[in-house]
């Protein structure tokens, strides 16, 4: 009894937080962003100087394209940065008919940056825009003609690495010599097959290994490819169909999969790089209440122990006899592991694990739907009171158990 109360956990007791309020439907204010407007002669012809700089770099492209072995398709992918502050205009950007395409939209906290495909030739359509814009006869009431598009943009520069790059910044790779599975967004360009079979003949003439199988969205098909990030440097004015690139997300598939004799010293790995607190340290403790756990397991035993598992009924035991308790203990305790496993980083872990028993693998506590409230108030309950008082209580409800059934009523 002296044991049991030294090892009771006070549970966290809400109250008093919540204020009630009538509901009223929010007046949306719904305004445009405002532009402002540029110098005209000074920002018009800085951004004739940009598209100027990438004539160039569309020969280049053709060249190298060419060499690749491409017959069709050539092009450069142009990025436009917005000023700070700024929502570029990119809807504006794309022109279907000239084969222009939109290929991804990124944002940082300042700015909206959008990258561009631009076939051989079509460079001239922006030049155009541009010119009509510093042609004061041809201005409209509201201004210099291509306004709203032209006094959104920036910077104008040819694509680099970083344009394609959707996924989270922080995993943007750091070192040429990383090499990883790429996540690769292809467009569909008229003939999404065409499109996929180019670029994975492309890819594997670089050296890409080209996973086998695609996903298919109505405007993009995804694929894997596994290569360096200096690779994909260098190979970006040949494989020019790249909409976005990502990194391929790791799943469980790996791990399931090992051989048994090959689990354990993955777990090694996991438990010398997990600190949990100590037994008697002062910190939150999360109850499972479940099948039971098996405390011995070798994860589960850093942070649960016998001391603190506990059970509805006696009888029942502690021990986790179907096995889901034990599962949805891990994930208590170290969340996600496919994360965990495939890191090397150290794990903190800030809280302990207690376990009470409230379903039994033969289903005694679920025939009767008068016990399911109380065993589970028992159940979050348990942690803190003593057997007598447990048993005691246990011994109420199945005495208004057969009451009910004897049609008396309960005490």
């Amino acid at each position: 009894m002296a044991e049991q109360e030294h090892q009771r956990k006070r549970h966290f007791i809400l109250e008093g937080t919540a204020e009630a309020k009538r509901f009223r439907s929010p007046h949306r204010v719904v305004g445009k962003t405002v532009v402002p407007n540029r110098n005209r002669n000074q920002h018009g012809r800085a951004l004739l100087r940009q598209i100027e700089v990438l004539h160039p770099q569309v020969s280049v492209a053709r060249d190298v394209q060419e060499a690749a072995g491409l017959e069709e398709g050539f092009g450069l992918q142009v990025e436009f940065e917005s000023f700070p502050d700024i929502e570029l205009a990119f809807e504006s950007l794309a022109r279907e008919r000239s084969g222009i395409e939109l290929l991804n939209v990124r944002r940082d906290e300042k700015r909206t940056f959008a990258t561009v495909f631009i076939p051989d030739g079509k460079l001239q359509i922006f030049e155009k825009l541009i010119l009509a814009y510093l042609d004061e006869s041809k201005d409209t009431r509201k201004g210099p003609r291509n306004r709203k598009l032209l006094d959104t943009i920036s910077e104008i520069r040819a694509a680099t690495l970083n344009a394609l790059w959707t996924d989270d910044a922080a995993m943007f790779p750091t070192s040429d010599d990383e090499a990883f599975w790429w996540e690769i967004w292809l467009p569909v360009r008229g003939d999404r097959e065409a499109t996929t079979a180019r670029f994975k003949q492309l890819a594997q003439g670089l050296e890409f290994q080209v996973f086998p199988g695609e996903l298919l969205f109505p405007e993009r098909t995804v694929l894997l490819a596994y290569g360096s990030a200096g690779k994909m440097k260098r190979s970006m004015l040949t494989l020019n169909s790249i909409a976005e690139l990502r990194r391929a997300k790791e799943t469980a598939e790996f791990f399931d999969a090992l051989p048994p004799g090959e689990q354990p010293a993955w777990l090694d790995d996991l438990r010398q790089r997990m600190t949990v607190p100590v037994e008697d340290a002062n910190v939150p403790h999360v109850c499972v209440l479940d099948t039971g756990v098996n405390y011995g397991h070798p994860l589960i035993a850093t942070a649960l122990t016998a001391a603190d598992s506990h059970t509805v009924e006696p009888g029942w035991g502690t021990d986790d006899e179907d096995g889901h308790g034990t599962a949805m203990a891990g994930l208590a305790l170290a969340g996600n592991l496919t994360e965990s496993l495939a890191s090397n980083d150290p794990i903190q872990v800030g809280h302990r694990l207690e376990s009470v028993k409230l379903l039994p693998e033969d289903g005694a506590n679920g025939s009767d739907a008068i016990h399911h409230g109380y065993l589970t108030a028992e159940a979050v309950a348990r942690p803190e009171i003593s057997a007598p008082l447990r048993r005691r209580l246990f011994s109420m409800a199945v005495t208004a158990r057969d009451n009910r059934d004897r049609g008396r009523p309960s005490a």
